[in-house]
């Protein structure tokens, strides 16, 4: 009876890990380092922290994005480097589940000769439902070359 009683605790304290949003969102800051770095911002809303408590598989999809963010951040720097720019500013707002809204600043240096020339800023809002999705809408839209109303995060058509 006693080792019934010890798994059900186990298993309770496997569903439901933190009591409140603030607490989850102290955990998160503490553990995951796109939370702490200087190079980009990272803001969760409270009402997805909220839910993660609640909902296991939607503390698993920001946990996951979490972990991706860093080596997203690495690839649009890179993305970036190849044209000749770098990146001024990156904001990433996880809004709600399957909501992220990423905001890029990046200032292009190089004309299309190669040269250098007046430093060309470009700002975008790529808008997705996954950290691996952010990389695909860079590439594919060249959103750093088309003005925002056109780019609008959305894939280009073939």
């Amino acid at each position: 009876m006693q080792g019934r009683i010890s798994d059900y605790k186990k298993q309770k304290e496997a569903e439901v890990l933190y009591k409140n949003p603030a607490e989850y969102e102290k955990y998160i800051i503490r553990n995951y380092d796109c939370m702490k770095t200087q190079e980009y911002e990272v803001i969760v809303s409270q009402r997805l922290y909220y839910r993660a408590t609640k909902d296991k598989k939607i503390e698993q999809w920001l946990e996951f994005n979490l972990n991706l963010l860093p080596f997203c951040m690495k690839s649009l720097q890179d993305m970036i480097a190849v044209t000749g720019g770098h990146i001024v500013s990156c904001i990433y707002r996880m809004n709600n589940y399957n909501n992220i809204s990423t905001e890029v600043c990046a200032v292009d240096e190089l004309s299309e000769a190669g040269l250098l020339c007046d430093r060309i800023t470009s700002r975008s809002v790529i808008r997705t439902t996954s950290v691996s999705e952010i990389e695909e809408q860079v590439k594919y839209n060249s959103i750093f070359w088309t003005p925002e109303i056109e780019s609008a995060g959305f894939k280009a058509k073939a």
